[in-house]
């Protein structure tokens, strides 16, 4: 209950543009030439990974502490998804 309270109040937005994108991704699929489909799909796997992120790491971790040194290095593994994500996805 305690790993749901924290996923919605710190990823209520990309819970939302995981659902809408994805339900955009799902309408245009079939549709080749659409860019719309493209970027829907960027921004839905984007957003999926975010919360996939933060619940793996609640997990293992239990609460995070963004303080030295974590910051950084949460900050580059983000950094890196999404940059794979836009770059592959």
């Amino acid at each position: 209950m305690i790993l749901l309270k924290r996923l919605l109040r710190y990823y209520h937005i990309d819970i939302i543009l995981a659902i809408v994108f994805t339900i955009i991704a799902f309408i245009f699929v079939y549709d080749n030439s659409s860019l719309l489909s493209a970027m829907a799909r960027k921004i839905a796997l984007a957003s999926i990974g975010l919360v996939y992120y933060y619940i793996t790491r609640f997990i293992k971790l239990g609460y995070i502490e963004w303080s030295e040194p974590y910051d950084k290095i949460y900050s580059l593994a983000l950094l890196m998804y999404m940059a794979i994500v836009i770059s592959f996805g």
